[in-house]
């Protein structure tokens, strides 16, 4: 029991950070365009993730702009409101460790950390989500008509 309300706390502190970033970014002018260029002369980030920056992120600004924004919200959204928590969990890993390989050390080592014990949790995270829930509800009320025709 003390184990789900961990993993619980976890995946709500990591949705509440991963939704708070998202609509900080998405509210307050996100501009990825000067990452580029960053990126391009950072000496840390590896060559292949350069290059991947330059030929593909820096001609569809507009789109990964809004990717990265709409995206942290969507994993944000799914982890607090526990839906698609284990799809939200990889996504959430994805993006932390494209921020790390940016060369964008804050909270993301930390943050990639509580991502991958999500990831490493799928039952408990199946039995403390909203999916399970609504699944389990649907299963009474199907039981429940069964025996109200069989009579």
């Amino acid at each position: 029991m003390i184990s789900k309300l961990m993993i619980l706390m976890i995946r709500l502190g990591s949705g509440f950070f991963m939704l708070f970033q998202g609509w900080e970014k998405l509210t307050g002018g996100f501009a990825i365009d000067g990452l580029v260029s960053v990126i391009k002369n950072n000496q840390d980030s590896p060559q292949w993730f350069k290059f991947f920056f330059e030929t593909v992120i820096a001609h569809n600004l507009e789109l990964f702009k809004w990717m990265v924004q709409l995206g942290e919200i969507a994993i944000g959204l799914g982890l607090i409101l526990g839906v698609c928590t284990y799809a939200a969990s990889f996504f959430g890993v994805f993006i932390m460790l494209n921020y790390i390989l940016a060369d964008m050390i804050f909270t993301y080592p930390i943050q990639l950390f509580f991502f991958i014990i999500l990831l490493m949790n799928k039952r408990t995270l199946n039995t403390i989500s909203l999916k399970y829930f609504i699944n389990r509800k649907q299963i009474r009320n199907d039981e429940h008509a069964s025996r109200s025709y069989s009579r």
